[in-house]
């Protein structure tokens, strides 16, 4: 599972979220583009912001320790 590093912007990031159901919050943490390594990989240690496009997740490349990010559009 993934390294989740509470580190949100805000509680309305958190807590949208947290409406997405688990087993698709789980895909997007293990489906996120590291250029270093030119694949998909999970990222670790995240943080949440949220922006008018959707949430943004900052973090880790599981892989090779690089920095990767993960937007989630809002719908």
């Amino acid at each position: 599972m993934s390294e989740f590093n509470s580190n949100v912007s805000s509680l309305q990031a958190l807590k949208t979220w947290k409406t997405i159901p688990q087993l698709y919050r789980d895909k997007l943490v293990r489906n996120v583009f590291c250029g270093n390594c030119k694949d998909v990989v999970e990222i670790i240690q995240y943080s949440i912001t949220e922006n008018k496009y959707g949430l943004i997740l900052e973090g880790k490349c599981r892989t090779c320790g690089g920095p990767v990010a993960r937007v989630v559009e809002k719908e």
